[in-house]
């Protein structure tokens, strides 16, 4: 007795690291287990690892329904509410047929999710659908508006302003040159001579 305590606590650890660190693959040593094992453990289990159990299992070919299909009303009602649940059992009573619950979870799970997809969808046509509405009340004129006076005037005088800077820097460069230094020079000297010239008086 205490040896199968042991063993029971420790698949109950796997169960906790295995959640923990997010992979089951060390799980399918419970296909293995007996059932009485089983009953204890698996109720321990996350939808998942509970998944993951019964394939190892059905693998093998074991069938673990008759222990876990409480197990997965359990997470029907959890995640879908109580009242769904008995409302599905209500049904099925009705109708006279009897399905598992892990069948009924994975359908209402793919139900939610359609669910959910279609609502995303909405959602986003009546985004597109207002911000379009926004874009056209937007007004954009768009014209051609001929130059003014003004305009003209103002380009006049940059036009000016531009033949006016490229002749600055022409007559720079031109006084700047060599022929031109020399040809000063040589006009300076020649006036500078004339000035000290003898005057020549002719009677």
């Amino acid at each position: 007795m205490a040896e199968r305590q042991i063993q029971m606590a420790a698949l109950i650890d796997k169960l906790t690291k295995a959640g923990h660190v997010g992979n089951n693959r060390g799980l399918d040593i419970f296909a293995d287990c007996d059932d009485a094992i089983l009953e204890y453990v698996l109720p321990h289990c996350k939808v998942d690892q509970l998944m993951y159990v019964e394939e190892c299992s059905k693998s093998k070919g074991r069938d673990l329904s008759p222990i876990t299909d409480m197990l997965w009303k359990k997470f029907y009602e959890r995640e879908f509410r109580v009242e769904r649940a008995n409302s599905v059992v209500q049904r099925m009573r009705q109708n006279k047929v009897i399905f598992k619950w892990k069948a009924l979870y994975e359908a209402k799970k793919k139900e939610a999710a359609e669910a959910e997809n279609k609502a995303i969808d909405r959602v986003r046509k009546l985004y597109e659908k207002e911000n379009e509405r926004k874009q056209k009340r937007q007004v954009k004129v768009c014209t051609f508006v001929p130059p003014s006076s003004n305009n003209k005037k103002r380009g006049c005088i940059e036009v000016s302003n531009m033949k006016g800077t490229l002749m600055k820097k022409a007559r720079k460069e031109f006084l700047d040159c060599r022929e031109v230094k020399d040809l000063a020079a040589v006009n300076r000297i020649a006036l500078q001579r004339k000035r000290h010239a003898p005057s020549l008086l002719i009677k």
